[in-house]
């Protein structure tokens, strides 16, 4: 749609996700009291890390294979939620 490579289309797409969702959302449980700060810094440190890792991994893969290695998790995303029981928590 607006021409971008994927590698251009991941980094645009991870840029802007992180200011408006975590900050509002985080501070919206937070004030309910639903925020357990040691779990959320070891989750946060284990996304940077994660992140890190994969954007090293990412960057250095062709835009074909990187364009089909997000479809592929896509499409096993899709058939998780296709086969999973909408009552069921164990994602």
């Amino acid at each position: 749609m607006f021409g971008l490579s994927q590698h251009q289309a991941q980094g645009t797409t991870l840029a802007l996700l992180v200011p408006p969702i975590d900050i509002l959302a985080a501070w919206t449980y937070y004030k309910q009291g639903y925020v357990d700060f040691k779990i959320a810094g070891l989750l946060c440190l284990g996304f940077v890390l994660g992140g890190w890792l994969g954007a090293k991994i990412g960057t250095g893969l062709s835009n074909v294979i990187l364009a089909r290695i997000f479809g592929v998790l896509l499409l096993v995303s899709a058939i998780r939620v296709l086969f999973t029981n909408v009552g069921d928590s164990t994602l």
